[in-house]
């Protein structure tokens, strides 16, 4: 699958001109449009709950999910670390595209497909409008995401969503595998750990491709990263 998916996109980049199209990674990108909050029909369904507020940003991430096998013993099972991942806004863009219902599902695929090759994939997220957003990572124990190229008004802080685990749920069967046929990380519900601010409070981590760990520590390292990209759906109050 992801090699299929590898293809369409090489395909999609041959189209592309891409002269005079790739911004100033530094600048902020756009304040998201308030027709982002009209994706929520597009939103992929699951055994989570069902949002609560207004849907703000759509943002793609790509990176890895961390792990540690510390104990020396061949049977544990990885420890998970967090993750660390570059967000791109999709949510922008989507909400302007007729066709955004076919792509929400194999765009973290196909940026799975270019995890060794970031430039490539800044390159061609640029031409098609979906510029850089921020980062994710963890704070201590804290999941963060932090939207700091979000252009706001009248110097209010940035997106800043610092969140805990709710609930989650397995990937559905039809989720990129990832690199090594690892397999999918699970779709999350992540709720406000108390810290969020500029106006977003919830996170959905879905259409998630690769980045599971093994099931044991046979054959890995202390520390190992796993390739992944998901979705996340960004929420705040009305």
């Amino acid at each position: 699958m992801l090699f299929s998916t590898l293809s369409t996109a090489m395909t999609a980049l041959a189209m592309v001109s891409t002269a005079g199209a790739i911004p100033t990674w530094g600048r902020p990108v756009p304040r998201a449009d308030p027709k982002v909050a009209e994706l929520l029909k597009l939103m992929p369904s699951s055994a989570l709950p069902k949002p609560v507020g207004q849907l703000k940003y759509v943002v793609l991430g790509l990176g890895t999910q961390n792990y540690t096998c510390l104990s020396g013993s061949d049977t544990a099972v990885p420890d998970t670390t967090g993750a660390t991942a570059v967000l791109f806004d999709l949510g922008t863009a989507l909400s302007k595209d007729r066709y955004a219902q076919f792509k929400i599902g194999s765009l973290s695929g196909l940026a799975l497909s270019f995890h060794s090759k970031p430039k490539l994939l800044e390159s061609y997220f640029a031409s098609v409008q979906y510029p850089k957003a921020g980062n994710h990572f963890f704070t201590d124990k804290t999941p963060t995401f932090s939207l700091q190229n979000i252009r706001v008004a009248n110097n209010q802080p940035f997106p800043l969503a610092m969140v805990k685990k709710n609930l989650d749920t397995d990937a559905p069967p039809t989720a990129c595998r990832g690199t090594t046929g690892e397999g999918a990380v699970k779709w999350l519900h992540l709720i406000d750990a108390g810290t969020s601010k500029g106006g977003v409070d919830t996170v959905y981590r879905i259409e998630t491709a690769g980045g599971n760990k093994p099931a044991t520590c046979k054959g890995q390292k202390k520390t190992f990263e796993v390739p992944y990209a998901a979705q996340y759906w960004v929420f705040g109050p009305a």
